[in-house]
């Protein structure tokens, strides 16, 4: 071997040199075919390589609209939530990445081109951090080709995403129209249960049950006012009983008896029979023939008295009670006396009105309260189907609320996609670069150089380490 042959101490000089020679003339030869090789290699590539056109697109990943909330007064509230796609741990801009090199994509693209999915390679996808930017770089043979398969690429991506987000709504809309017609049903079942209670129970609202409470606290207000005028008046009529030391029943007799000529007729002739017996009993006897006619005809006219007040009476009077009801107007005191007897009577006839209504009013607030605690029992009953009502009510126009809202909101599942930069037309090919290839050329013939130098220079290497290792020993 030439390593061992090249340690040998002991040999002729001239050998040594020829030696030299055709080894340095080895390494030469080497070199030269090594760099030639790398050299020619990068020069066919060059040549031979088709230049390839890369055309970049930039596309912006749109987050979720914002949630929509609809008060319904007196039903309910119906709200939707879209929350930003990039709030989540899953980035969308990952799932386009994907969907854009997935083969329904590309076969579609490769579609449109009216080429093979072969010549339609896959397009590189780069994600810029910090951002909502979709890079995508797809390469052509010509800039026109390679900017017409990032238009496809994106065209098919975008159809891709209309049919999910068309599926989507569409078996969103099947769940929804389910509960709406659940909700329908219920809501239908609600209305009908109330209609019929309503006309079973004869109760249409609670305004009804309002009005009677309404009702019964007139009713209340007039039963104390009543009471208060009946106390009042109850007191003025003692009052005046005691006065008159008559009572009111006497009273009202006695203004009979004076708005009747007849008894007056009569009165008259007992009272002249009176003053005469008056007038002689001061001159004769008790006996007197005068006297005693006097007396006959008084007897006779109180007799008459009697029979007249017990026809207008219509009740037996007795005499000492026909004296105390007699109004005697001789001195103009009777006048008086019979207004008193009318203030009387009067305040009777309004003692007796208040008690006949504060009795009718008794007798209202009692049916009333019946009535009341019929209705009361009727009103929680239709409180309840009411709230029932109210419920599917409030259900329904949610339901059919959020039906609506749905179909805005296409884009919850699947971001909306927006070119901020369109398909470039690249100018220079990204492949092959000559500056890179000459440049890996160079490195490789200085990598090549530097190795075969390090074999050249590896005997005075391998003696200066014996030496050392000898010196070391001894």
């Amino acid at each position: 071997m030439e390593s061992s042959s090249s340690l040998v101490p002991d040999k002729p000089e001239s050998n040594r040199k020829n030696w030299l020679w055709l080894r340095w003339l080895k390494y030469l030869l080497i070199g030269v075919f090594c760099n030639g090789t790398l050299w020619a290699f990068s020069l066919y590539y060059l040549k031979k390589t088709p230049p390839t056109y890369t055309s970049e697109l930039l596309i912006h990943v749109a987050g979720s609209g914002p949630g929509v909330s609809v008060n319904l007064p007196s039903i309910g509230q119906a709200n939707t939530y879209s929350n930003t796609a990039f709030g989540s741990h899953s980035d969308p801009r990952e799932n386009y990445k994907l969907m854009t090199t997935s083969s329904t994509v590309l076969t579609a693209a490769a579609k449109a081109l009216k080429i093979p999915e072969s010549e339609l390679d896959k397009p590189n996808i780069n994600l810029i951090n910090n951002t909502t930017l979709l890079e995508v770089q797809t390469k052509g043979d010509t800039p026109e080709l390679a900017r017409q398969k990032a238009w496809s690429i994106y065209n098919s991506l975008y159809d891709r995403l209309e049919v999910l987000r068309e599926e989507e709504q569409t078996e969103r809309d099947k769940s929804v129209q389910k509960a709406l017609a659940d909700a329908q049903v219920k809501l239908t079942s609600a209305q009908k249960k109330i209609s019929q209670y309503k006309a079973r129970s004869g109760l249409n609202s609670a305004d009804q049950v309002k009005q009677l409470i309404d009702n019964l606290g007139r009713l209340q207000m007039q039963y104390i006012e009543t009471a208060a005028d009946y106390r009042q008046v109850s007191d003025r009529l003692k009052q005046q009983s005691r006065t008159l030391s008559l009572q009111p029943q006497q009273a009202a007799d006695a203004l009979v008896l004076a708005t009747d000529r007849e008894f007056q007729k009569i009165l008259e002739q007992y009272a002249k029979a009176n003053s005469t017996i008056l007038e002689l009993r001061a001159n004769r006897g008790k006996n007197y023939p005068d006297v005693v006619k006097a007396r006959r005809e008084k007897q006779s006219a109180l007799q008459a008295l009697i029979q007249r007040g017990q026809i207008l009476l219509k009740k037996p009077v007795a005499k000492s009670t026909l004296e105390l009801l007699i109004l005697d107007n001789s001195n103009g005191s009777g006048e008086k006396r019979a207004n008193l007897f009318v203030q009387l009577v009067n305040l009777r006839a309004e003692q007796v009105g208040l008690t006949g209504r504060m009795t009718n009013l008794t007798k209202q607030m009692k049916d009333l309260n019946a009535e009341l605690a019929i209705l009361t029992q009727k009103e929680a009953v239709l409180d309840t189907l009411d709230r029932d009502l109210q419920i599917a009510q409030a259900v329904f126009a949610s339901t059919l609320t959020k039906l609506d809202l749905s179909k805005g909101d296409r884009f919850a599942s699947f971001p909306m996609m927006q070119i901020i930069e369109e398909p470039t037309l690249p100018n220079e090919p990204s492949a092959p670069k000559p500056k890179l290839v000459m440049a890996g050329t160079v490195v490789g013939c200085l990598l090549i150089t530097t190795g075969l130098t390090i074999l050249w220079w590896r005997e005075p290497l391998v003696k200066i380490s014996r030496k050392v290792i000898q010196k070391i020993i001894e």
